[in-house]
């Protein structure tokens, strides 16, 4: 089965095409300029150089967050007008998930990955995770909590290894003795959520084309202000 894999939940965005689970291509975004600019032509170009029509796609994965306001708007709509063109399924996957997949432990001596994502305004999304020969597995509720709240993980989790696009502006904080991963772990990649796709495809699932929205980690300040929040 062929896959069109989309990620804009952060500035560091890609694309890829899949057969399956394995990865034919797959491109990066460039980190400047909104994504509606430049999403469009990278999956044109994608397509291109695999030699592929887009009505040989049959499904096609897109990260739903959380993630930037802008970016998860541009990719789940272009995920959903590209499905319904094409009349393909559609397939969701969450951006916490995607980024523990990413990680890789060249020892296997690491057991706990905690994940984060900026939030914006001093907060962040975290969620920790167990790392298993089956892949990650959830041991905590995914939840908003102040940025400096989340080094206190590290206490609940014995050698807990931080990782997620928040690093890219909370690393400062973290204490000396914190472990982090390596920056090349720190993003979700479209290659990897395609195969998380791939594998939700071959159990039979995928998601409703007209109910598929993002997933916000707040309201918008915009909202916020609205609601009295």
């Amino acid at each position: 089965m062929k896959i069109l894999s989309i990620e804009t939940t952060d500035k560091h965005g890609s694309v890829a095409l899949l057969d399956g689970e394995r990865v034919l291509r797959e491109t990066f975004l460039p980190t400047t300029g909104r994504s509606a600019k430049t999403l469009a032509p990278a999956l044109d170009r994608l397509l291109r150089e695999e030699r592929r029509n887009p009505a040989e796609v049959e499904a096609v994965a897109v990260v739903v967050g959380p993630g930037s306001f802008t970016g998860l708007r541009v990719g789940v709509a272009t995920a959903k007008t590209f499905a319904y063109a094409a009349g393909a399924k559609v397939v969701a996957v969450d951006t916490m998930r995607t980024v523990a997949a990413g990680f890789r432990d060249a020892g296997n001596t690491i057991r706990f990955l905690s994940v984060g994502v900026d939030a914006q305004r001093g907060a962040v999304v975290a969620q920790t995770f167990e790392l298993s020969p089956h892949g990650p597995l959830p041991v905590s509720e995914r939840r908003l909590i102040a940025a400096a709240d989340w080094w206190t993980e590290e206490n609940r989790y014995p050698q807990l290894v931080f990782t997620g696009p928040a690093l890219e502006r909370f690393r400062i904080q973290s204490s000396e003795g914190t472990i982090l991963a390596d920056e090349s772990f720190w993003f979700p990649r479209a290659s990897v959520a395609g195969r998380l796709a791939a594998a939700r495809l071959i159990a039979g699932e995928s998601d409703d084309l007209w109910s598929l929205v993002p997933i916000y980690s707040r309201l918008s300040a915009a909202e916020e202000r609205l609601h009295g929040c």
